[in-house]
Parts: C-alpha cells; sequence; structure tokens
C-alpha cells in the first residue's frame, strides 16, 4: 500500500523515487511517503512485482541512517534499515574503532 522514510533527522538526504528508467511519475524530488501503485513494476494475475528506488544524497563527512518501512496492508509492517557512511577510508576505519571502545549505559 505504501513505502515510506521514518527517520527525521537524516530525511533530507534520503528520499524515495517513482518508478523505473521506462516508467515514470511525477512526485516531489524529496519524496518520503510512496503510494504502493507507483512502486509496481509488473502485475499479473499471478504475481505483482514492485520496485521501489531508495536515493542518498550528501556531501559531508558523516553517518546517516533511514528506515524504509513497507506497508503491504497487513500488519506486522516489514521494515529495513539502511545506512550510508561518507568520508575516507581511513577516516571510517579509525571512527569506527572509536565508536567499538565507547560503551553507554542504558
Amino acid at each position: 500500500m505504501h513505502v515510506a522514510l521514518v527517520y527525521d533527522e537524516h530525511r533530507l538526504h534520503f528520499s524515495l523515487v517513482a518508478g523505473t528508467a521506462n516508467k515514470t511519475q511525477s512526485l516531489p524530488s524529496n519524496t518520503q511517503l510512496l503510494p504502493g501503485s507507483a512502486a509496481v513494476l509488473r502485475s499479473s494475475a499471478v504475481e505483482t512485482v514492485y520496485q521501489v528506488q531508495l536515493v542518498f544524497s550528501g556531501g559531508l563527512f558523516g553517518h546517516f541512517t533511514q528506515m524504509i518501512v513497507f506497508d503491504f496492508g497487513q500488519r506486522p509492517v516489514l521494515a529495513r534499515k539502511v545506512i550510508a557512511e561518507l568520508g575516507d577510508l581511513k577516516m571510517q576505519e579509525r571512527v569506527q574503532v572509536l565508536r567499538d571502545k565507547l560503551t553507554f549505559n542504558r
């Protein structure tokens, strides 16, 4: 029924695109909620195939996360966490070592 991006913190870096190279629909460039009908690649009496394109754009070093949720009209919904790491490889490795050393009381 719908595909949605739910994390607000990095929402400006992620967006959903409707359609494929052969079929596009006019939606805002920073779409966060995509109707399922816009993602249909092909449909038959046996099955329906969907294609969802998740676009990331960013120009600065950082760790960006987003949760993409697929709502098929039944509960529970399907969700997938997506992570984008920007920066050079040495810096990313150093940041990962520092993250591994950190422990938080929760």
